[in-house]
């Protein structure tokens, strides 16, 4: 009764297996949001980031402040003492001082939207970090959650054991079995249980990743219950990574404003003008007089002669570009293969999930069918044995394949860009 209740609970986990294969296709549950949504909130290393994201603005405005006017003040005071007359002497003054540049043929502006781009695609290689731990939130979550089925299924397998070894005992006492039988039965018992601790120390290790990864710790995790919409066609894909990629958004970035750096460094070489002007004044008290001032100057500069220093800057700053150019290039064909790769990989996923599924649901009647014909003596208790570890070896396999089609998924929806909107996330 008990092996045919134990083999009631395998039916039902197989069945469960295979609902689980139908969420694959059709939804996923809040489980998988929330770690994300912790990990968010949690993770150290996104901390970390944000806080550096700050320094890219700051440049930015640092960069601004010097196409407006500059604006100082500036005082002074002395004490001076003649030892021939054994008198003091104060003075003190104060200056306003002001200058901006007029014209520079744009070079700054140049600095300018180059140091704006350059925040722009910082920002974007923070949401790419980001995107990167969720999609290891993602997998470490599936992959507890693969883990624990796991040990459910050796859980249940060493149940099994143990009861086939006293079914074996009662023939071996009534002098139906061997004692190799019987060895045979206690055997699978330690080898069950060995699967086990091994099954157990998994989870245990994923336990921990979750929660350097989420910043808490795990409870059992959920399937996913968030419908996404798959792209069917490899060419879609390819398309749609394209577009989103945001590493290729950041090389865009970055080419535009080394295109800005080399029109800087080029125009530096041109005359510029500046205008600055100053207001003053000055009061001594020993001699009683006081003075004021103001000053205002154009100035235009113009570098004759670097020593091919400015040359050199303009050549720099091209094969920046030049070399950005070719990164741009090499990153649309590293994409595609990326894309392609994971698509074939979900794919071939799939597809064997199916032969998997039908292999389990074989070998399933197969250890039904050797188990009952060893309760009439027609198969050894090691037939049965063997029966039932290719089937559970089956289940294992299933349920992995079937954890990994989710993980492909999602690591086909990070490569084209779309995890976000996969996750429901803002």
């Amino acid at each position: 009764m008990n092996g045919a209740q134990n083999l009631m609970n395998t039916k039902t986990l197989i069945l469960f297996i295979s609902v689980f294969l139908c969420f694959y296709k059709t939804g996923f549950t809040q489980s998988l949001q929330r770690s994300v949504q912790t990990a968010l909130e949690n993770n150290e290393g996104l901390k970390s980031q944000r806080v550096l994201l700050d320094n890219s603005y700051q440049n930015y405005l640092i960069q601004n402040s010097t196409t407006l006017p500059n604006l100082s003040l500036s005082s002074t005071g002395t004490r001076s003492s003649n030892f021939d007359t054994n008198q003091d002497s104060d003075s003190y003054s104060i200056s306003l001082n002001s200058s901006y540049m007029l014209f520079d043929f744009g070079s700054l502006n140049s600095k300018k939207r180059s140091a704006l781009l350059l925040n722009n695609a910082s920002n974007l290689s923070f949401k790419k970090y980001e995107n990167d731990v969720i999609l290891n939130v993602v997998k470490v979550h599936l992959e507890l959650f693969k883990a624990i089925k796991i040990v459910e299924l050796y859980e249940n397998s060493l149940e099994i054991r143990k009861q086939q070894f006293l079914a074996v005992k009662n023939r071996f006492d009534l002098g139906e079995a061997t004692r190799s039988d019987l060895l045979g039965a206690k055997a699978s018992i330690s080898g069950a249980e060995a699967q086990l601790k091994v099954g157990q120390a998994n989870v245990k290790k994923f336990r921990e990743r979750y929660k350097t990864l989420v910043g808490k710790a795990s409870t059992n995790p959920l399937l996913p219950k968030i419908k996404t919409k798959d792209p069917v066609v490899l060419a879609d894909s390819i398309k749609i990574g394209l577009e989103n990629d945001l590493t290729l958004k950041i090389l865009k970035l970055e080419e535009q404003a080394l295109k800005e750096e080399l029109n800087s460094t080029e125009k530096s070489r041109l005359p510029n003008l500046s205008l600055s002007g100053a207001l003053s004044y000055g009061d001594s008290q020993s001699l009683g007089n006081n003075s004021s001032s103001g000053r205002i100057s154009l100035t235009s500069n113009l570098t004759l002669y670097s020593g091919g220093q400015k040359k050199a800057q303009v050549k720099i700053a091209s094969n920046k570009l030049a070399a950005k150019t070719i990164d741009i290039a090499l990153r649309k064909k590293l994409l595609k293969q990326d894309v392609t790769t994971k698509w074939l990989d979900l794919d071939s996923l799939s597809s064997s999930a199916i032969a998997k599924q039908e292999e389990t649901d074989a070998l399933n009647e197969l250890y039904e069918s050797v188990f009952e014909e060893w309760k009439l003596g027609g198969k050894t208790s090691l037939d049965t044995d063997q029966a039932y570890e290719n089937f559970l070896n089956s289940e294992v396999e299933l349920v992995s394949i079937t954890t990994d089609i989710l993980i492909a998924k999602f690591d086909l929806l990070a490569e084209i860009g779309t995890l976000k909107a996969g996750l429901q996330l803002r």
